[in-house]
């Protein structure tokens, strides 16, 4: 008897239910629409390190996304670590606006990629593989460039964007 015939599929409100219980970080994905040489991009919360030798890291996007297409085709994009206070820049990126960083800060990087104002860091990179995922696809990327200030990483837990709190537990 195989695992599938004895384990019940998993509803996405049962999904939903148990995963907003852990929390992550907010990261945009960043390029320069080829179409239009404007800046694109949207917001992820898988984004995570995956190797250090060589430098990659992954997140995933979902199938549906009309903005990873765009970035999809510079090959090169950035990543912009949140800082908390930077809510409105996270919704403005998971909008559906025509131009999402028409209120956004911004600069080119060297790579031409949109590096955001105020971000905790940024991680220029480059599409090394793309993995089926279900209904996400997930993407490995090599890491050409990278830097960081301090200061709190905007989180996402339990369907609300806010700041990281250290425990005073013992």
């Amino acid at each position: 008897m195989s695992l599938a015939a004895v384990t019940p599929a998993i509803q996405p409100d049962q999904y939903r239910a148990v995963m907003r219980h852990f929390p992550t970080g907010v990261a945009a994905i960043c390029s320069a629409d080829q179409a239009t040489g404007r800046p694109c991009g949207l917001i992820v919360g898988t984004f995570q390190a995956l190797s250090l030798d060589p430098a990659l890291v992954t997140f995933s996007i979902a199938r549906t996304s009309t903005s990873w297409p765009k970035i999809r085709r510079t090959v090169m994009f950035s990543v912009n670590l949140l800082a908390d206070g930077q809510q409105p820049v996270c919704r403005a990126l998971a909008g559906k606006a025509e131009d999402k960083f028409a209120a956004i800060e911004w600069k080119h990087s060297a790579y031409g990629t949109p590096h955001i104002a105020g971000s905790l860091g940024w991680i220029d990179c480059t599409i090394q593989q793309e993995l089926d995922g279900g209904d996400h696809v997930l993407i490995i990327a090599k890491v050409l460039e990278m830097a960081a200030d301090d200061g709190d990483p905007l989180v996402f837990h339990g369907g609300r964007l806010g700041g990281f709190r250290e425990s005073t537990a013992a």
